[in-house]
């Protein structure tokens, strides 16, 4: 976790980029639209417009009321007959209107006459859709037009038209009469849209159209009310929104509605930019990162249904879970949250980044398909494509424009691949393992390659520290950037095998880089001296040398904001490995942190075991001792026993079995509970420890314990990373723990959600000043 947050940290200090192309909502009226244009009951002109603003005539009315009826099937366009003496059989609207006249839906005037150019006015177009309902003159106990008025208002028909009586009506106001007609109740008590093969229904979320979900048709769409085709000019804007679906054959999505207070788009793109957790990712949206919490019960949408993310993480399908297995930088993330900002539901797509690209020359941007304006990101740090060096590599995101470059090098002694040499899926550098992700790394490590089993390799790794190319620095010789510096923590003889399958018993060496990760090396030589030492590492035939390093040269307060330490600039991917432990016997403890975590400490020069720069003079790596004292253990110890006091309750902490160590060779043992588990070691140290330490811990026995000190009051604001105590702020480590102790002193783990929200007394307990890099290990909560 004190890795995910301080990523995050880095994250936030990014430059902006250019926001995801945004999506233009669809409008109440656009769905409208799109319901009558696919139920043929009201079209535009050859040109696609709906002349929305245009007056309608009678005679066009009466095309559209007959379209909408029942009887929408019984024109007849060959008609030989004129129906009024004003409307010639040759008319177009002729057949319209002798079918409206014979359903009964329209009447003429009394000189034979309809008048088909005169505009239709409020109270007629009311009576003839009352009609198309099937509600006829008889119906009405009021006077025309006043009876018929008022039961167009109890269905409805009326909703949004903003017109009154004799008022000539526009297509827009015929549309929405129209609208509200087919979803008002007939004379037989059904839906007048029920006459045209199609159903309503309403509060359907729209999840996703095939590019947000990979397993999706072309013409499918994904609602929270099941999977549909729909029609070639649906909008795909409509995916987020909350709305009324119309569905048609009971597959066919013709149209959709958008609720009135839903008029906006709120379903989120976000691109994936590293999964941190299975539940936090960081996405890239809008020119900035943000962190992603995924509830666990939220609805998580895949593969045509709805389910719960812990549902699915619970029930072990491989297939759903963990979030981690399924997300990958590239891809995109559509959420939809709720008006309070919680996530409502989401679901993924999945966005192949184009590399990796090992970069050879300045033609890498047209290679990989970028251009000169695009962004560039480089650990983080935006940069500009001129910052790009050779023998990095690089990814490029087409939605949104940006290229991803990683410069993370390994060098060691190539000497094995998997299957085999001829066709290597991964190769073993230096006894670790590693995938091959490119086809030129692939063709550089194969038989017919440029290198070797035994030969010296820096291998460049990509995104998901699989090997993406290998630096061009000759067969055995490598330049001074690019040797290995660590953190050796054994030392000692195992058994090599050769690339001729043969066994045979070496030294080796295994180290932590500075990057965090860890490398065994064959070495000429024990170098069980240098356990707990920073070194250097030079190959000679094929075997590991290993050099102490005296000391950095770096000291100064540290201002992460400004990327400095002391007077020096440091490099956006600086690698810095904190660590604990000076001499061969001590227990070597060391963990991964970053330039924040180390925000406004003064490093002297006893705390830099080592550093580097680069070739701009910035310093990329850094060996710490005992800055963040994270790499400790912290627990409350309850209970101490002397020698041959229960001894057989002395455990492994890992697996809980018995150590195999009889307390002869203790003078005690501590009782503790780390992490909410209660543990038991054997110890040297006094027998009077109790309350909040610090443990050091070496072969399941306490060989340091330091007693925490609590702040000065109780805190009176707590947040997910920092306690107010008085008129003072200090800062959670990030995997602090929180204990609830009852009267009898029993201490039990609870959630820092529970702390947060209640009204207990809480205590905090930290490690060392925080201007020392010091943070709150533990808080102690008790009923006020």
């Amino acid at each position: 976790m004190k890795i995910a947050i301080s990523f995050f940290i880095t994250l936030i200090i990014m430059a902006s980029l250019s926001a995801l192309p945004a999506c233009a909502a669809v409008t109440e009226d656009e769905g409208i639209i799109s319901l009558l244009k696919e139920l043929e009951i009201m079209q535009g002109n050859e040109y696609g417009d709906m002349m929305l603003d245009k007056k309608v005539s009678r005679a066009e009315f009466a095309k559209i009321a007959i379209a909408a009826s029942p009887e929408k099937n019984s024109v007849a366009v060959g008609l030989k007959q004129s129906p009024y003496r004003d409307v010639p059989y040759t008319t177009w609207y002729a057949p319209y209107i002798k079918a409206a006249v014979s359903a009964g839906y329209v009447v003429g005037y009394l000189d034979a006459t309809f008048r088909p150019e005169n505009t239709v006015t409020y109270e007629e177009a009311a009576t003839i859709l009352l009609r198309v309902l099937g509600y006829d003159d008889s119906t009405f106990t009021d006077a025309y037009p006043y009876g018929q008025i008022s039961k167009a208002n109890d269905l409805l028909m009326f909703d949004e038209l903003n017109a009154s009586l004799g008022d000539e009506l526009t297509r827009r106001q015929v549309m929405r009469m129209v609208y509200n007609s087919l979803k008002a109740t007939t004379s037989t008590s059904k839906k007048l849209i029920a006459s045209h093969d199609c159903t309503i229904t309403e509060n359907v979320d729209v999840i996703a159209i095939e590019k947000q979900q990979n397993n999706l048709g072309a013409d499918e769409l994904l609602t929270s009310s099941g999977t549909f085709k729909t029609s070639e000019g649906f909008n795909e804007n409509s995916v987020g929104m909350t709305g009324t679906i119309y569905v048609k054959n009971e597959t066919d999505v013709i149209a959709f509605i958008p609720d009135m207070d839903n008029s906006y788009i709120d379903y989120e793109e976000y691109f994936v930019y590293s999964v941190l957790s299975n539940y936090t990712i960081i996405g890239y949206i809008d020119g900035k990162f943000e962190k992603i919490d995924i509830p666990q019960n939220g609805t998580f949408y895949q593969d045509y249904y709805g389910t719960t993310y812990s549902d699915d993480y619970q029930n072990g399908d491989t297939t759903k879970a963990p979030l981690a297995t399924r997300l990958y930088m590239g891809d995109i993330l559509y959420v939809k949250r709720k008006d309070n900002g919680a996530i409502d539901y989401f679901t993924y797509s999945h966005h192949e980044l184009t590399g990796p690209l090992k970069v050879t020359s300045d033609n890498w941007i047209s290679q990989i398909g970028a251009n000169n304006s695009s962004k560039v990101f480089r650990n983080g740090s935006e940069k500009g494509v001129s910052a790009v060096r050779n023998d990095e590599i690089v990814y490029y995101s087409e939605p949104i424009d940006v290229v991803f470059v990683y410069n993370e090098k390994v060098t060691g002694v190539y000497q094995d691949a998997t299957p085999n040499i001829d066709t290597p899926k991964s190769v073993v550098v230096s006894s670790k393992t590693y995938e091959i992700e490119s086809a030129d790394a692939f063709y550089d490590l194969s038989s017919s390659g440029k290198y070797k089993y035994g030969d010296t390799v820096t291998l460049l790794l990509g995104k998901e520290g699989k090997v993406a190319g290998v630096a061009d620095t000759g067969k055995n010789s490598i330049t001074p950037a690019e040797l290995n510096a660590g953190y050796v923590i054994e030392s000692g003889k195992k058994e090599f095998t050769n690339y001729s399958n043969d066994t045979y018993t070496g030294y080796y060496a295994k180290l932590i880089l500075t990057n965090g990760s860890e490398a065994v090396y064959e070495t000429n030589t024990e170098y069980k001296s240098l356990v707990c030492s920073a070194v250097t590492v030079t190959f000679k035939d094929g075997k590991a040398i290993l050099n102490k390093i005296k000391g950095g040269s770096v000291s100064g307060k540290v201002n992460a904001s400004k990327g400095m330490i002391g007077g020096e600039y440091v490099a956006d991917n600086i690698k810095i490995l904190d660590t604990v432990g000076s001499d061969q016997n001590d227990n070597p403890l060391y963990c991964k942190t970053y330039l924040q975590r180390i925000d406004g400490v003064t490093l002297s020069g006893t705390q830099v075991l080592y550093s580097s720069k680069n070739s701009n003079g910035e310093i990329d790596e850094l060996i710490l001792h005992d800055v963040t004292g994270d790499q400790y253990t912290y627990g409350i110890v309850t209970k101490s026993s002397k020698a041959g006091i229960e001894t057989e309750k002395l455990t492994n902490p890992i697996d809980g079995k018995p150590v195999g160590v009889t307390s002869a060779s203790y003078s005690g043992s501590y009782t503790a509970i780390i992490d909410g588990e209660t543990m038991t070691y054997n110890t040297n140290l006094s027998m009077n420890a109790s309350g909040p330490y610090r443990l050091l811990i070496q072969n399941y026995a306490v060989i340091k314990a330091t007693a925490l000190p609590s702040y000065s009051g109780y805190i009176s604001d707590l947040s997910y990373s920092e306690a107010v105590i008085g008129s003072y702020s200090y800062l959670l480590a990030d995997n602090v723990v929180v204990y609830l102790r009852d009267s009898q002193f029993n201490f039990m783990k609870i959630p820092i959600e529970q702390a947060i929200s209640s009204g207990y007394k809480m205590t905090a307990y930290y490690d060392k000043a925080q201007s020392s890099g010091g943070r709150i290990r533990i808080i102690i909560c008790t009923d006020k």
